[in-house]
């Protein structure tokens, strides 16, 4: 902080950086604290489902059970919900989840409510404790209606299916929602 009212003073004309080095220094420090200033949120940590995403305000939590009968848990938050949506959606199933090679949600489905894949891409996620890798897949979709981006992460641990969405125009917002998505075991 100490760097950027150093910058402002200076290009105030009413203090003079010493070396170039300190104008540098303070011009690297802006993006960072610009992009701490993205997500000031609500990290919320499942260890029930063994991960945590940070949201950028306190969700709504609401757990019900799925098909099989297990626990089910979807986190959501909406400035406004035409504009900005984030949510974080976990299930265990009785059996483990066996991803299949071209394992991305299903297209005819999403385009019979009007949405429209434009990218997918699989990765792993690793748990930092344990050093465990988990499959993942990441999509970006396209409201046909309203042409809202939709960027999500699809996380498959055993017998646990995670999902996170985040729906905003900020594509900073996006990347910082989806990259705080971390496995905790």
């Amino acid at each position: 902080m100490s760097a950027v009212l150093s910058l402002w003073l200076w290009t105030k004309g009413t203090f003079a950086m010493k070396t170039p080095v300190q104008l540098l220094s303070a011009l690297l420090l802006l993006p960072g604290l610009s992009a701490c200033s993205l997500l000031t949120g609500h990290r919320v940590v499942s260890r029930d489902f063994g991960f945590s995403v940070e949201f950028p305000g306190k969700p709504v939590e609401q757990s019900s059970t799925n098909y099989e009968g297990l626990a089910k848990t979807l986190w959501t938050f909406q400035r406004d919900s035409s504009k900005e949506f984030f949510s974080a959606e976990a299930t265990i199933y009785k059996e483990p989840l066996k991803p299949s090679p071209n394992w991305i949600p299903d297209n005819l489905l999403l385009s019979s409510v009007g949405i429209q894949i434009t990218e997918s891409r699989r990765f792993t996620l690793r748990a930092e404790s344990t050093r465990r890798v988990v499959p993942a897949i990441a999509t970006t979709a396209r409201q046909a209606l309203t042409g809202a981006t939709l960027s999500s992460i699809y996380v498959v641990d055993g017998r646990v299916l995670i999902s996170v969405t985040a729906r905003t125009p900020n594509s900073r917002r996006r990347s910082a929602f989806l990259n705080s998505l971390t496995m905790l075991r």
